[in-house]
C-alpha cells in the first residue's frame, strides 16, 4: 500500500514508534481529547506507546497516518486513520489536529486524501465515522469529504468519562464517485 500521501499543503506519512512523545504531548489537550471516543485525558507517553503498538498490529486494510505540513515534512501536528472492521465490512475514519491548525481547512484536505486512498488503494466500499454533536466542525470535515448523516447515537468519550450525543456518518464508494464529479 502507498506509504506517503501528499496533498497541496500536507504530507500524510505512516506513524512511527518515535512519534510517541509528540503524540503524547499534542493530544494531551482536553479541547482535543474531549472530542475523541477512545482517547483518555490526561494522555501519557504510555498511552501513546500502547496506541502505536496497536497500530503496528492492525490489519493491512487499515491505515494510520501522521498529519504533517508539506513544508515541515515530518513534524506531526495530528493524525488521521481509517480502521478496517472485518465483521461490518467497512472502515471507520478518525482524526485529530492540534488547535493551532484548526479552521484552516487542513483537516478537510487530509480527510479527502484519506477517503481517496481508502477507495482507490485499499479498495474499501464503505467508510463510516461519527462526530460528537458539540463539535460541529468535525461534522463539516466529514460533509466536505462527501459523507452523509445516517443517524444519531450516544458515543462514549473516554476523556469526558461519559456518553455524549453524536451523529453517525457514512460514505459509500458510489456516493464518493458521484461526489468527485461535483
Amino acid at each position: 500500500m502507498d506509504r506517503i500521501i501528499e496533498t497541496r499543503r500536507l504530507r500524510l506519512r505512516p506513524l512511527r514508534n518515535d512519534d510517541a512523545s509528540a503524540i503524547a504531548k499534542l493530544i494531551n489537550d482536553y479541547e482535543i481529547s474531549k472530542n475523541l471516543a477512545r482517547v483518555p485525558f490526561p494522555y501519557t507517553i504510555a498511552d501513546a506507546d500502547e496506541f502505536l503498538g496497536w497500530v503496528k498490529n492492525s490489519t493491512l486494510k487499515s491505515r494510520f497516518s501522521a498529519i504533517c505540513l508539506a513544508a515541515t515534512r515530518d513534524q506531526l501536528m495530528g493524525a488521521i486513520s481509517y480502521e478496517w472492521n472485518e465483521g461490518k465490512q467497512n472502515a471507520e475514519l478518525g482524526y485529530w489536529l492540534v488547535k493551532d491548525f484548526w479552521g484552516k481547512g487542513l483537516m478537510s484536505e487530509a480527510a479527502r486524501a484519506m477517503v481517496n486512498h481508502a477507495f482507490t488503494v485499499a479498495n474499501i466500499d464503505v467508510l463510516v465515522s461519527c462526530y460528537f454533536d458539540e463539535n460541529p466542525a468535525s461534522g463539516k470535515v466529514l460533509l466536505n469529504a462527501g459523507f452523509e448523516a445516517v443517524g444519531t447515537c450516544q458515543q462514549m468519550s473516554k476523556a469526558q468519562a461519559k456518553e455524549v450525543p453524536a451523529t453517525s456518518m457514512r460514505l459509500t464508494r458510489e456516493r464518493w464517485l458521484a461526489f468527485q464529479g461535483k
